[in-house]
C-alpha cells in the first residue's frame, strides 16, 4: 500500500467513489481505485484487494437495508471472493471482480435498484497512510528500497480447516504473482497474534497473546522488527511457502473455558 504504478493509462482506472454511500465496515477495498479489467490488474503490479467482514457493525445511516447472515452472502464458484460493489452484473450472471469468472445471479441481486440497498455491495473507504511513489516497473531489478511493493498478510485461523486452506491457496498463488523485488510479511491470529520470521527455510512463528481489552501485550515490533518480518520474495519464496503451509486452525478452548 502506499504507492502506485506510473505507467498506467488514466482512462484504465475507475475514478473514486465520491457519491457512493458507507454502510459500516462490511466491505473496505485496499485502494479507492479500482482496475477495470483484469489485464489493468495484472500490469499494474499492485496487490488489489478488499478486506470483507460479513458481520460487521453498522451504521444507521439507512435503516431499511436488507441484511443477511456471512454464510448466505454469494462466492465466486471459482476463487471464493463474496459478491461485491466492484463485480459486473448481466442480466442473470455476475462476474467476479478479482477472477473473472461467470457466477449465477440470485433475485436479491436481479436489479440495480435492489443493489444500491444492499449492506454488502456498498462501497467502502480506505485512507492512504503514506503518500504514493510512482514506479514506472515493479518489475524491475533495480527498484530502490523504498519503490519496492510490500504485502502483509493477516490471517484468521480461528475458522474451520476449510477456511483456513481456502487463505493458504490464495496466499500461495499471491506469491506467484507478486514482483520478484517485491517485499512479504505474515501474521496470523486467533486468541493471539503470531508473526513469521521467514528469513530462513525453516521459518519461526512468534507469538503474543491479547489481553482482555483487545489488546496485544507486546508490541509487535518488539517481537520482530518489520526489517526482519518482511522479507524479499525472489530470495526467500521457500520460507514464504513454508510459512504459509504451516498455517492451520487454532484447536478448540478447552472444556469450561469461557
Amino acid at each position: 500500500r502506499g504507492w502506485r504504478a506510473g505507467g498506467m493509462a488514466p482512462q484504465s482506472i475507475v475514478a473514486p467513489h465520491r457519491a457512493a454511500p458507507v454502510f459500516g465496515t462490511m466491505l473496505r477495498p485496499s485502494l479507492k481505485r479500482t482496475p477495470e479489467a483484469a489485464p489493468v490488474k495484472d500490469s499494474a503490479g499492485l496487490p488489489w484487494g478488499c478486506c470483507v467482514t460479513p458481520l460487521a457493525p453498522t451504521m444507521d445511516t439507512h435503516p431499511n437495508l436488507s441484511t443477511i447472515g456471512a454464510e448466505d452472502v454469494p462466492r465466486c464458484c471459482e476463487c471464493f471472493a463474496y459478491i461485491n460493489a466492484y463485480c459486473m452484473f448481466e442480466r442473470r450472471a455476475w462476474l467476479c471482480s478479482l477472477c473473472g469468472t461467470r457466477n449465477e445471479l440470485g433475485q436479491r441481486y436481479a436489479t440495480s435498484m435492489q443493489r444500491a440497498g444492499l449492506q454488502e455491495m456498498q462501497r467502502g473507504i480506505v485512507d492512504l497512510l503514506e503518500d504514493c511513489i510512482e514506479v514506472e516497473d515493479v518489475h524491475s531489478s533495480d527498484l530502490k528500497p523504498e519503490e519496492r511493493p510490500a504485502v502483509v498478510a493477516v490471517v484468521d485461523v480461528s475458522g474451520s480447516e476449510e477456511s483456513v486452506e481456502i487463505a493458504k491457496s490464495g496466499l500461495l498463488a499471491l506469491i506467484e504473482a507478486l514482483p520478484e523485488a517485491g517485499l512479504f510479511g505474515m501474521v496470523s491470529v486467533d486468541s493471539g497474534v503470531s508473526v513469521y520470521d521467514m528469513r530462513g527455510e525453516f521459518p519461526h512463528c512468534l507469538s503474543v497473546g491479547v489481553n482482555g481489552d483487545g489488546e496485544v501485550g507486546v508490541p509487535l515490533s518488539d517481537i520482530l522488527p518489520v526489517d526482519c518480518m518482511l522479507v524479499q520474495v525472489s530470495e526467500h519464496k521457500e520460507g514464504i511457502k513454508n510459512a504459509i503451509e504451516s498455517l492451520c486452525p487454532s484447536p478448540p478452548p478447552p472444556p469450561g473455558a469461557p
